[in-house]
């Protein structure tokens, strides 16, 4: 049961970023003016790209936390602490990097669709799967599953044998 709610958890917090992308795509049109996006082939594709993007952020933490022994703050906690600079760092920072350079491209199409909008996604993204999922999880995850704490256990044994050798 608690691999179905963990992953109710996580779709909940990949579709955020989904809906949140749409948002800020109209607020940026509707409510501040500048560039105006329309709803294309393009933008479609790139809304289908944030759920790829939003488990990318997501999975990771949430598949850790139920690694983890303890409470629910406890297991946030050692979730973030394990896999939240694999996250921020292999995953934030290597797609922010390569979107930026996104930022000084000659054409509208590539500012308005690739880079303003894939900036948003990392963004969004990072913050869903690092802030919002944790502290959602520390206050409502579900309960520790024993069969994924020993499955856990028996890896790091296993991963410290080879290290001895």
């Amino acid at each position: 049961m608690s691999s179905i709610e963990i992953s109710v958890f996580i779709t909940a917090c990949v579709f955020l970023v989904f809906f949140e992308l749409m948002g800020i795509m109209w607020l940026l049109k509707m409510v501040l003016g500048g560039y105006p996006v329309e709803q294309n082939a393009v933008f479609v594709v790139n809304l289908v790209t944030s759920l790829g993007f939003g488990v990318e952020f997501c999975n990771h933490i949430g598949m850790n936390f139920m690694r983890q022994r303890g409470t629910r703050e406890e297991r946030a906690k050692k979730a973030l602490a394990e896999m939240g600079s694999s996250v921020l760092v292999g995953i934030a920072t290597t797609k922010f990097i390569g979107v930026l350079v996104l930022a000084f491209a000659p054409s509208t199409l590539f500012k308005l669709y690739y880079f303003r909008m894939y900036l948003f996604i990392i963004v969004f993204g990072a913050f869903n799967g690092l802030m919002f999922l944790p502290t959602v999880l520390s206050i409502i995850g579900p309960d520790e599953d024993k069969s994924e704490v020993i499955e856990a256990i028996k890896d790091k044994k296993f991963f410290e044998e080879i290290k001895k050798r």
